[in-house]
């Protein structure tokens, strides 16, 4: 009999350690609430200093201690291209959207609106990336070009965007109207709004003539990897 009762025994255990489980969930869910504030802080401050912003201005943001920090991310490469891979994410998750609830002769003006309404990486992108150009950027690019890609042609086939505009055009217009935030926003939070509607309206038909060749993506991409040496910043 006793090798049975050690059977059961053995079949008993993953239930007595129920009561430790549970007594190790509130520090996961304060590990995620961590991540969480260290994500949104993280965000901020790349949005407000490009990728010179410090790992302790973002710990002193995210209200947690810098070694709580380092021991999640150990380099601040490693936790921008986390909150780049989240701006992926809304990105896509917008033009979705957009394909699903707006009418096609909306759908590129909302799509621009609602990337610039929600927070993003655009400055990050724009003042030190630290990807080579094998990795990083082309991943961002590849992945979200579809979407961005269906999008500018459902509104393009309702005639409301000019047929020569390209993917690159659009995510040229993102990256001015976020710069445009970036200069202005402290002293005229409006500006933006307003440059973005300037951009809107030269995507429309009937501007002006053909326009000079596009930038392509391989071009775009060598843009947004070597962009330290063209924007200070």
């Amino acid at each position: 009999m006793r090798p049975q009762a050690t059977g059961r025994h053995r079949t008993e255990v993953p239930g007595a350690d129920e009561s430790p489980a549970h007594q190790v969930r509130p520090l996961r869910r304060d590990a995620e609430l961590n991540l969480a504030r260290i994500m949104e802080a993280a965000r901020d401050v790349f949005a407000e200093s490009g990728y010179d912003g410090s790992m302790e201005q973002i710990a002193v943001k995210a209200d947690v201690g810098i070694g709580t920090l380092y021991r999640r991310f150990p380099h601040k490469e490693d936790l921008f291209n986390a909150v780049t891979d989240l701006a992926k994410e809304r990105t896509i998750n917008i033009g979705e959207e957009v394909l699903a609830e707006v009418t096609p002769e909306d759908a590129l003006p909302e799509f621009l609106r609602r990337c610039i309404a929600t927070p993003s990486c655009w400055r990050v992108t724009t003042t030190r990336p630290p990807w080579s150009e094998s990795s990083g950027v082309n991943s961002v690019l590849k992945q979200i070009s579809p979407v961005v890609d269906k999008v500018l042609q459902v509104s393009q086939g309702a005639g409301t965007v000019r047929g020569d505009i390209v993917f690159s055009d659009v995510i040229l217009a993102l990256m001015s109207v976020r710069a445009v935030a970036d200069v202005c926003g402290a002293e005229a939070p409006m500006a933006s709004r307003r440059f973005l509607e300037l951009v809107l309206d030269g995507l429309r038909p009937g501007g002006s003539g053909p326009l000079t060749p596009a930038m392509s993506r391989q071009q775009l991409s060598r843009v947004l990897t070597n962009s330290a040496t063209v924007n200070g910043g």
